[in-house]
């Protein structure tokens, strides 16, 4: 069932990462099936520019990572801030659609609701896990909430928010395009070797940090387990420059075999035995493929002693926040060091009845996230409230 049409709408989209514009180009294809006449504006990358959005801004001005990071960048984005505001105030959209990226987003909600301008989230902000005091200002600033997690509407229902969970779009969007075998033939890998794949994340403060270790931390396996193949993808989201850099200069002094490889980073998770992650999507989309994962996450010092004092659960993987306890090993700030990082992927590709049980788990991870259809639910959803607000 579809929403009746009206005059065509006009919404505005903000996503400040590589995921949410991921999750935000899907979100306008399904809405655009329901209404293609419906036009769309605001910040984002490659995946909503390709769906037909006029990008004010591209996310790359945008994704910074960490408190030093933002402080560092504050200008910047603090200019594209009013901008946005005024070009809202402008173009008069129907409605705004805000994908996660809470230090942005929650404040630009403030605005664009004095603005008269309803405000939709798709992806609530993380506060269950950093500022659960702000649960009483988004509902004040936010007229629907769409959320990943089940957990998340429970999490909200004191406050009288409209949300509705609709499930992870993970669930059915993570497909490998090529099978493993023509994976494997492409980048002259042994099928009888064991394969760890370097996934470093797509910032780049997360890559200045965490590629390093991972890299090291393959160096140490290798020296104790050379049978292990590894492979290191870098996606078109990913600041290549910036990577190929930090490789280059530890190639110089390293002789152990990385193959590079030009995107394929869901093959990679899909195919690999055990994979190195950087905290984030990428967990849970890890576990959705069903491979065993090391998580790591590496921030500025400063940044790091402000999270102690605000964060409020016990693990910060949210493969490990979903299934509600450690399924996945953590590595964090000083505690990622690589040879506690290749003591413990060596003690897992040691033992394959460990990764048997791993990857149970992660099947069970996969159950909580919901059933397929997630992106129509959200995209139905939104075309319900748009209608509602009309009659």
């Amino acid at each position: 069932m579809s929403s009746a049409p009206y005059s065509n709408p006009t919404l505005m989209i903000i996503a400040g990462e590589v995921s949410g514009d991921i999750h935000g180009g899907k979100l306008v294809r399904e809405i655009k099936k329901l209404n293609p006449a419906i036009a769309f504006f605001g910040t984002g990358g490659e995946q909503m520019r390709a769906e037909g959005v006029d990008l004010i801004h591209d996310l790359n001005d945008l994704a910074v990572l960490g408190l030093v990071e933002v402080i560092r960048h504050y200008p910047r984005i603090r200019s594209i801030f009013y901008e946005m505001i005024e070009c809202a105030h402008q173009r008069k959209p129907d409605a705004v659609i805000l994908i996660d990226y809470p230090g942005f987003n929650i404040r630009i909600a403030e605005h664009l609701k004095k603005l008269g301008i309803p405000v939709i989230y798709f992806i609530s902000p993380q506060i269950w896990a950093w500022g659960q005091h702000r649960k009483k200002v988004i509902s004040q600033r936010v007229d629907k909430m769409l959320v990943f997690f089940d957990f998340e509407k429970q999490f909200y229902s004191d406050t009288g928010l409209d949300v509705e969970f609709v499930g992870h779009p993970l669930v059915e969007h993570l497909v490998p395009e090529i099978s493993r075998e023509s994976f494997i033939a492409s980048h002259d890998l042994d099928p009888d070797r064991p394969l760890l794949g370097l996934l470093p994340g797509s910032r780049k403060n997360e890559i200045e940090r965490l590629l390093p270790v991972m890299l090291e931390s393959a160096r140490e396996i290798y020296q104790a387990m050379p049978e292990v193949q590894f492979v290191l993808p870098v996606g078109s989201a990913i600041p290549r420059g910036q990577l190929m850099g930090i490789y280059e200069q530890w190639k110089e002094s390293n002789t152990v075999p990385v193959t590079l490889i030009d995107g394929q980073v869901h093959e990679t998770m899909a195919y690999s035995d055990l994979v190195l992650v950087a905290s984030g999507t990428a967990t849970l989309e890890t576990a959705c493929l069903g491979t065993p994962m090391i998580i790591l996450y590496k921030v500025n010092v400063i940044t790091s002693l402000c999270a102690r004092l605000v964060i409020k659960i016990p693990y910060i993987g949210l493969v490990n926040v979903v299934a509600g306890r450690i399924v996945a090993p953590e590595f964090l700030q000083h505690n990622a060091r690589p040879s506690k990082i290749a003591a413990c992927a060596m003690e897992y590709l040691s033992h394959p009845e460990t990764m048997i049980d791993f990857k149970n788990e992660l099947k069970r991870v996969k159950q909580k996230l919901g059933g397929p259809g997630a992106l129509q639910r959200a995209a139905q959803s939104i075309m319900t409230f748009l209608h509602n607000r009309k009659h």
